[in-house]
């Protein structure tokens, strides 16, 4: 019994460092790109009236963590798949989602069969898919399946009086700085859900 404790001891430790091994050798591509919001009212005749503007960054290192920003607001996700929303005002990093699988292995994993087609956005060529709103269609994101990318997407609010479009653009493969990576030294953490 004894031998068994220690053969188990020597090899969940193993097992756990090949897995994160495994993950972190995964073939994630470091991106910084340059990000918009933009939002519209669509008028009854069907023409847009621009409404407001938000501007950031998306950082991801080739550890598969990313740091989505717009404005004062950010949405880290860390390697782990724990989603924290960030407030830079107030700084406050709240976590609200953990394990979750990283948004780019779920975008290269995407079923043929839900791509309506491809188009190049930004320069990337992108798979369309359709954006549901309450099981309706609503809108289309256009992902790079390569990279894993969500490049842009745009959707109506229910009622189709509302338009937004949020893209990335300025897309490079480089590895970020890694301090751009991660919840900012200083800030307060709330870990309740």
């Amino acid at each position: 019994m004894k031998l068994l404790r220690s053969a188990l001891w020597v090899t969940i430790p193993l097992l756990l460092s090949f897995q994160n091994t495994a993950r972190a050798q995964s073939t994630t591509e470091p991106i910084i790109a340059k990000q918009r919001q933009i939002s519209y009212n669509i008028q009854p005749d069907g023409s847009k009236t621009f409404l407001h503007k938000h501007e950031g960054a998306f950082y991801r290192s080739s550890s598969g963590a990313s740091m989505n920003t717009l404005d004062e607001t950010s949405t880290f996700i860390d390697e782990q798949g724990n989603t924290y929303e960030i407030n830079h005002t107030k700084k406050v990093a709240k976590l609200v989602q953990t394990g979750s699988p990283l948004p780019h292995e779920i975008i290269k994993n995407i079923r043929p069969e839900w791509i309506q087609g491809f188009e190049n956005v930004n320069g990337l060529e992108c798979a369309i898919r359709p954006i549901l709103v309450n099981g309706e269609p609503g809108g289309k994101n256009y992902s790079n399946l390569t990279y894993g990318l969500q490049v842009k997407s745009e959707w109506t609010e229910p009622g189709g009086s509302h338009l937004m479009v949020r893209e990335l653009y300025d897309v490079k493969v480089a590895e970020p700085d890694p301090a751009l990576v991660r919840i900012p030294d200083g800030y307060s953490l709330i870990t309740e859900q």
